[in-house]
């Protein structure tokens, strides 16, 4: 009977966890269903530039837990530190972006953290503000990146004003008065009670965010200008701010886009559009078949590194000598 009600009382802990997966499998499914695998018969790729485009892609999801670590430990939350715990939680939660809707990637973060003992406010915050650096950077990356490239003409006045207005609002997110005030909002209307102040952001932690995630999007932009040469090994470097800058708003777009499991047919969409321009077609629908096959296999390399579960050791406090 103690074995019993033990079990009644961590089940309700589990339901997330249980679901998140459940969701996860059904949706990595009909992902896979969703690719036209045709567009792949006759293709080569150069392996050069792909290995260089896995790299880039690696790094770019460590680099993303890292800038989540730092945030959470400039917030002060305590005995948090870089090791394989929080990779764990980071990769689970990184294949919830597979999942409709943006909540179960950042609830992914806070719930799968808190079993390690760290404050599910701080997690809330760091986590809210580390999806919209990386939606914020990104776009603004993608508005220079593509209005600055004589290619970007083609596709119209209107267009370069739709980007130019999504990096105000974008910036207009990111200030920590707003940001504060929409966390504070939704905590008040989940919890009935007012955000504690102490876990507001500040200007330095937003600026440095920005300038983390900054290094991180060079990381994923050039994997895609590499996976696009490694299919077409003509694409000049020239075309490398303009490849970098569909790969930004096509993964700006597609996490915004909360409907589409993993940004499906969005990420694709924009980045069709975007190298059609300065590239064949066939090609520019080859492409966007092997990143979709290509992000989804690096997620899941990266989740299978860090799928076994480790507790997290506090972290080591001065001692004060005695005598």
């Amino acid at each position: 009977m103690h074995k019993l009600a033990n079990l009644a009382r961590r089940l309700p802990k589990k339901t997330f966890a249980i679901l998140f997966y459940v969701l996860l499998a059904i949706f990595l499914v009909l992902y896979l269903r969703s690719i036209d695998y045709t567009q792949l018969s006759e293709i080569r790729i150069a392996p050069m530039y792909f290995l260089i485009a896995c790299v880039l892609g690696m790094m770019f999801r460590y680099w993303s837990a890292f800038v989540w670590i730092s945030i959470l430990r400039t917030l002060g939350a305590r005995d948090v530190r870089w090791g394989r715990a929080l990779l764990n939680v980071y990769a689970k939660s990184w294949m919830g972006r597979y999942i409709p809707g943006t909540a179960p990637w950042i609830l992914g973060k806070i719930y799968f953290a808190a079993q390690h003992g760290i404050s599910k406010n701080k997690l809330a915050v760091s986590s809210l503000l580390e999806g919209l650096l990386q939606i914020v950077v990104q776009m603004l990356f993608a508005v220079v990146m593509i209005l600055l490239s004589p290619q970007t003409r083609v596709l119209g006045s209107s267009f370069r004003l739709l980007l130019a207005l999504a990096a105000i609002a974008s910036l207009v997110a990111i200030a920590p008065p707003v940001f504060n005030r929409l966390v504070a909002l939704a905590y008040r209307l989940v919890k009935r009670k007012q955000f504690p102040r102490e876990h507001y952001v500040n200007t330095r932690l937003v600026v440095g965010g920005v300038g983390m995630y900054s290094i991180g999007v060079l990381f994923t932009g050039l994997s895609l200008f590499f996976i696009a040469k490694s299919v077409y090994p003509e694409l000049p470097y020239e075309s490398i701010f303009f490849v970098m800058g569909a790969s930004c708003l096509a993964s700006a777009a597609s996490m915004i886009a909360i409907f589409a499991p993993g940004g499906i047919g969005v990420r694709e969409g924009i980045q069709l559009v975007l190298l059609g321009i300065i590239l064949p077609p066939s090609i520019a629908l080859v492409i966007t078949v092997i990143m979709r096959l290509w992000t989804l296999g690096l997620d899941l390399l990266f989740f299978l590194l860090h799928a076994r579960k480790h507790e997290m050791r506090p972290a080591p406090h001065p001692e004060v000598s005695s005598r």
